[in-house]
């Protein structure tokens, strides 16, 4: 196989990840950590725009995911990718970090190249959509913390809104995305609901404007992240954004946490008698008010939230660890040096278990091959939903298990749905235990829609000229996958001159990352 960048490996095992918080208290999964910047270790809008129906394009289902700018300051090759900010007033968009986004070199990248040339994260992703004709790269705008503080006030105003879709058409054409993701958390009025539907609008006329003016056949796209919660989804107009996205991104999860007083299931399709919160009720709300089926993605969670002190589902407990236990997680920070070194959080591996705990608070949490050790886990198929729980010290872990996505899947498929969104792929777990890989499994075949390689009017050199290397034609490398039989170990050493693909594993020490990547979008 021939020499790939350390991002590019491990973006193939990071890669994508879409959402958060559904809960009606708005929690703070997509929330960037305070420490995110430490230094990095060395080695014109018409006044009633007319809507452009969008429908689903080819037969295949789809992934989806986020990547976050803030984990390239915790590992050099880690890489997870969001969010842009909006200027709550005019409506400008930005990049928060441009030394992450546009200006670190990898190893390959040239000090000495002429030109305005784009480097970072966003010439890495490039790259793959290179490689990858089937990966689209789309810049999310918001998130948890970027919906604070009234960032997203500027939607009730006309002009600020035409500034907003200004800039995301430059920014589309500079950076080599494929459309726009808006995650607004959330609407918290009537007006702001309708100034966000008439955002979408506007930026799908402004969209498909671009693609004609480009002799684009593909559309860009335009999808939105939105919530489960009642309380928080009020106030949208589905029946106007509908005609106008091409994604719903159903936020399915995060519907009991610390804001609660008792344990409780975290992501359940059904019931929720207690939290008043279940994915099918929010699904058939969203039917109701005129979204379309095979628009819409069921968020999963790759992640696990601790109840500590309890005495099992329903019942009061005493402390949740750290806001949330990523038990799923074999690999969310990966180094040649110190593969277990991360900023916010520690991973230990001593034998076949692995340890996990943050640096902020001294509760641990014991995986063996990804299981929490000690504990019981506990499927519920009639709400599809499962938990953990160790009698012993007395801690509840509500998570999904392989079983339970399977049956979200089928979920999926039942009702006709567009596929499933994952928060976030670097917590997934290995091998028969990947929860992307046991959905798509049963999702089927994913859409081979074409992305965007086309971007005469970047501002970049480099990109303008797809790095002299975009013909438009690359297929995909050959993938040759191992099965470590759903243990942690059997699987080759990791090599530094390797392309890893989708399905493929390889260990590190005695550390096993899933490589997953088919299909991804």
């Amino acid at each position: 196989m021939a020499p790939q960048s350390p991002f590019g490996r491990l973006l193939l095992l990071a890669t994508m990840a879409f959402m958060a918080v559904a809960a009606v208290y708005g929690t703070q999964v997509m929330h960037r950590p305070d420490n995110y910047k430490a230094p990095p270790r060395t080695f014109p809008q018409e006044a009633n725009p007319k809507t452009d129906i969008i429908h689903k394009r080819a037969g295949g289902k789809v992934s989806f995911g986020y990547f976050t700018n803030w984990g390239i300051y915790g590992a050099n090759f880690h890489i997870l990718y969001s969010f842009a900010d909006t200027n709550p007033t005019t409506g400008n968009i930005a990049l928060t970090d441009s030394y992450a986004d546009q200006e670190k070199h990898f190893p390959g990248d040239s000090w000495s190249e002429t030109g305005n040339n784009l480097y970072g994260n966003l010439k890495q992703l490039y790259l793959l959509k290179l490689k990858r004709r089937n990966l689209k790269v789309l810049l999310s705008i918001g998130g948890w913390t970027y919906s604070q503080s009234g960032h997203f006030n500027f939607v009730t105003n006309p002009s600020a809104r035409t500034t907003f879709i200004n800039d995301a058409v430059k920014i589309v054409e500079d950076y080599g995305f494929d459309g726009i993701d808006i995650d607004f958390e959330f609407p918290a009025s009537d007006a702001q609901g309708q100034g966000l539907a008439d955002l979408f609008t506007a930026l799908r006329t402004a969209f498909n404007q671009l693609a004609s003016r480009k002799g684009d056949n593909v559309p860009y796209q335009l999808t939105a992240a939105v919530s489960a919660g009642q309380p928080n989804y009020q106030y949208y107009k589905v029946s106007q954004m509908n005609a106008a996205l091409d994604y719903w991104h159903l936020m399915a999860y995060d519907y009991a946490g610390s804001w609660l007083t008792y344990a409780d299931n975290q992501a359940n399709v059904y019931g929720g008698s207690r939290t008043g919160y279940s994915t099918d009720s929010a699904l058939k709300w969203y039917l109701s008010k005129g979204a379309t089926a095979s628009k819409i993605t069921i968020g999963i969670p790759l992640y696990g939230r601790a109840f500590e002190n309890t005495n099992g589902i329903g019942q009061p407990y005493n402390g949740v660890g750290s806001l949330f236990s990523r038990i799923n997680n074999l690999l969310s920070s990966f180094s040649q040096d110190r593969p277990w070194n991360h900023r916010s959080w520690h991973l230990l591996l001593q034998d076949s278990s692995l340890y996990e705990f943050t640096l902020s608070t001294s509760t641990m949490i014991v995986l063996t091959c990804g299981k929490v050790a000690g504990a019981t886990v506990y499927e519920n198929t009639t709400d599809v939903s499962s938990y953990s729980y160790d009698a012993g010290k007395r801690e509840l872990v509500s998570y999904d298990t392989t079983n339970i996505v399977r049956i979200k899947s089928q979920y999926i498929n039942n009702n006709g749905l567009a596929g499933a969104m994952f928060w976030e792929l670097s917590t997934d777990k290995v091998g028969a235990q990947s929860l992307v890989g046991t959905s798509v499994g049963v999702l089927g075949g994913l859409d081979q829609t074409q992305n965007h390689i086309k971007y005469p009017s970047s501002k970049w050199d480099n990109l303008r000229n797809n790095f002299n290397g975009g013909s438009g034609t690359t297929s995909a490398p050959p993938t040759n996958p191992t099965s470590p039989g759903g243990t942690c170990n059997g699987v080759g050493a990791w090599s530094a001159g390797a392309i890893y693909v989708g399905g493929q594993q390889a260990t590190y020490g005695k550390f096993l990352p899933q490589v997953f990547l088919e299909g991804i979008r």
